[in-house]
């Protein structure tokens, strides 16, 4: 009797709803499932700010201040000494990219002859030992 009871649930291990089945269910149900999604990507760079300063010496008074592209320059000239003073601010530096993103994937199934195999050989062996406890 175990046999019996083994042969049909392998039986019935082998013959369950596929995965495809439950997809076709749920796409019936929303197709909206099947919509790419669109991920937005942000990147986000922040420099630091730098300074820096150098000292010439040289005589005479002057200052002189130059402001190029968000770098400040200080230039000053006291006496005998040059005073070098350069500020460059942080900045941020931003990147997007949206990429398509595509829910669900449909990939073909190969089938495996070792399961076919595996299949016929129980099928014979639990024939054969109903046959040998039917005896």
């Amino acid at each position: 009797m175990w046999i019996v009871t083994r042969a049909v649930l392998i039986g019935l291990l082998f013959c369950s709803c596929g995965a495809r089945y439950h997809l076709n269910r749920a796409i019936a149900k929303d197709p909206t499932i099947l919509d790419s999604v669109v991920l937005k990507v942000d990147t986000l760079i922040i420099t630091q700010k730098e300074e820096f300063r150098d000292t010439l010496i040289l005589q005479k008074i002057d200052t002189l201040r130059i402001i190029k592209e968000g770098i400040r320059i200080d230039l000053r000239r006291l006496y005998d000494t040059i005073e070098v003073d350069v500020q460059c601010p942080s900045d941020t530096i931003r990147i997007s990219k949206e990429i398509k993103v595509p829910q669900v994937v449909y990939r073909e199934k190969n089938f495996d002859r070792k399961y076919l195999y595996i299949l016929i050989i129980s099928i014979i062996l639990y024939t054969f030992g109903l046959i040998k406890l039917l005896k």
